[in-house]
């Protein structure tokens, strides 16, 4: 296993994080592509990640070429694993550079064209919240301001993880710039840390408002995830969103947002369904037909690796 000394890992993160990343962000964006590429090859061969440079050594690359293996056989992708995995951390690279662009992002101007936004706004006016479940793929925060846009309050769930003090302190300030700008994004909804308030996101679903929440990590509890069918083994995943289902008296969904030519993105949101209907399971088929047709923007695909410990045997 590759170890980072703590002061390169530090150096490295205060240059590209404190220094290269804004750079980009204030580059036209036909300029700013090729650049966002050739980092996302340096990080790629360097094996940087803002979590491999937190702690220290390198795993995302071995781990994420492991997942693109599998996946490339489950959906007969004729690419290498590698060339795959080096999609991934330019994918990544892009998705970094768009983050810090959101500081600077008016919603109204944001160009997308959002599927299933009717039965978000049914909801809506029926006072109904809704749990968009959604995963590490591709542009995830772009399209949440879209659908604030539209009207919808959008509440999104993240972590104090990137406040440990293991991150380096410019990777840290990364995240709470993105987290500021996404909150002047979707206003009235916000973004809050799961640790801070659990309470805080059932009550939006009971005010009818819609919740963000991240659902392609393993559940971390046996008894409390119900299995489902998801890359070709029954699994046990993240249960948050099965939790909010039920306190809430919420339907899931599953949320993709994906940057196309030009800017433009492609907002997907499937039909609403109650967990006792089989909404948890629509939501991972869904996904799972994401991941098989474009593996490379998975750039949490090296969960996959965890997902052994996660099947669930005799369920």
């Amino acid at each position: 296993m590759k170890q980072f000394p703590r002061w390169l890992s530090r150096g490295v993160a205060r240059l590209d994080y404190g220094l290269v990343l804004p750079l980009l962000a204030r580059l036209p964006r036909w300029l700013a592509r090729p650049l966002w590429i050739l980092r996302g090859c340096i990080n790629y061969a360097m094996d940087w990640d803002w979590r491999t440079l937190s702690l220290g050594h390198g795993y995302v690359r071995e781990a994420t070429q492991h997942a693109m293996a599998q996946l490339r056989m489950q959906a007969r992708e004729g690419t290498l694993p590698r060339r795959l995995t080096l999609r991934r951390f330019v994918c990544m690279s892009r998705e970094e550079v768009e983050a810090v662009r959101l500081t600077r992002l008016d919603r109204s101007t944001i160009r997308a064209t959002v599927t299933g936004l009717a039965p978000l706004l049914k909801a809506r006016d029926s006072q109904q919240g809704v749990v968009l479940m959604t995963a590490h793929f591709d542009s995830l925060y772009v399209g949440l301001a879209a659908l604030a846009e539209a009207g919808l309050t959008v509440n999104l769930m993240s972590t104090k993880l990137t406040d440990d003090a293991m991150v380096p302190p410019a990777i840290s300030r990364h995240f709470a710039t993105k987290a500021v700008a996404l909150n002047r994004l979707l206003a009235p909804g916000r973004v809050t840390h799961f640790e801070d308030s659990m309470r805080f996101f059932v009550s939006a679903l009971r005010r009818g408002e819609i919740v963000v929440i991240a659902c392609d990590g393993p559940s971390t509890s046996q008894e409390r995830s119900q299995p489902v069918d998801f890359l070709g083994a029954q699994r046990r995943m993240a249960s948050g969103p099965q939790f909010l289902a039920r306190a809430g008296h919420a339907p899931l969904a599953l949320y993709t947002c994906q940057e196309g030519p030009g800017g433009h993105f492609t907002v997907e949101v499937t039909e609403p369904i109650p967990l006792d209907n089989g909404g948890l399971q629509q939501a991972y088929t869904a996904l799972e037909r994401h991941l098989l047709a474009h593996p490379w923007k998975w750039w949490a695909a090296d969960l996959y690796r965890t997902y052994v410990a996660a099947e669930a045997t005799g369920a």
